[in-house]
């Protein structure tokens, strides 16, 4: 919820100012600077993505609330577990595994080796659904800074036809100034919604993106270690020195410990 709000609080600032100024909000809010401005950078963004992906980067603005994310801690005590079962009892007990693991790409690594696949094939059969998913999850991403690249070009456009429009009432000199200051209000829409909303929503759902990719890549080592036969312990330790983790105060007294006992040992 704080992305949320961090991501609205740039209009607020900009309202407050308008305030400070002593301009009215009512003169910021016209219905066809936002109908030209919203629609026609959507429209846009429809013709460069199609419906689905479109809809799919505006589902990606919950991620802000609760960002999709691969708990990798439990995953590495997951698959150390079940690669003490494969080593005691053979890759099949991994059968009943399957139903309780929530992520489908961690349900299809699992199912792979119970398949018994080929170390070889299966890590390039893994590294091939790890991309498809990494492109799909950088969608969101394009669409929001396209909208950032449309949303001020067709903000002038609708600046220019607001002032063709004050233009043919020129013999109301009265009405100029409201409808020149009218005319503008798509150019802050325009701008506004692009450097406040659409270009920092799409770089935080592209560093989301990343993210996900690299622990996928923790996941696809995990599951290559397992499928190789290897012990719980040494996936245990190979996996956690992909964590950016601080040492708990234990780690760092045993840390201090180990060398003291090494030189009694000499």
């Amino acid at each position: 919820m704080i992305n949320l709000a961090t991501l609205l609080l740039g209009v607020f600032v900009i309202l407050g100012g308008a305030l400070t100024d002593h301009v009215p909000i009512s003169s910021l809010l016209n219905l066809t600077a936002f109908i030209i401005v919203m629609c026609g950078s959507v429209s846009a963004c429809l013709v460069q993505f199609g419906f689905h992906t479109l809809c799919s980067g505006f589902k990606a603005v919950m991620w802000l609330a609760k960002p999709p994310r691969v708990n990798l801690s439990e995953f590495i005590d997951h698959v150390a577990d079940w690669s003490a079962k494969a080593r005691g009892f053979g890759t099949l007990v991994l059968e009943q595994e399957i139903p309780n693991v929530a992520d489908p790409f961690q349900r299809q690594g699992l199912q792979m080796i119970v398949d018994n696949t080929a170390p070889e094939d299966f890590a390039s059969m893994l590294s091939i659904l790890a991309e498809n998913l990494d492109r799909e999850q950088e969608h969101p991403a394009h669409v929001w800074e396209a909208l950032g690249g449309y949303s001020p070009t067709i903000g002038v456009m609708g600046a220019v036809l607001g002032l063709i429009h004050v233009m043919m009432r020129l013999d109301h000199p009265s009405e100029l100034g409201e409808g020149i200051a009218t005319a503008f209000i798509a150019t802050v829409y325009g701008v506004g919604f692009a450097n406040l909303i659409a270009l920092p929503l799409g770089g935080r759902l592209k560093t989301i993106a990343k993210e996900l990719e690299r622990e996928r890549m923790v996941v696809i080592q995990g599951f290559l270690l397992l499928a190789e036969g290897k012990p719980g312990i040494v996936i245990r330790q190979t996996l956690k020195s992909f964590l950016h983790e601080k040492p708990t105060a234990k780690a760092a007294d045993d840390e201090q410990e180990a060398p003291a006992g090494a030189s009694q040992a000499a």
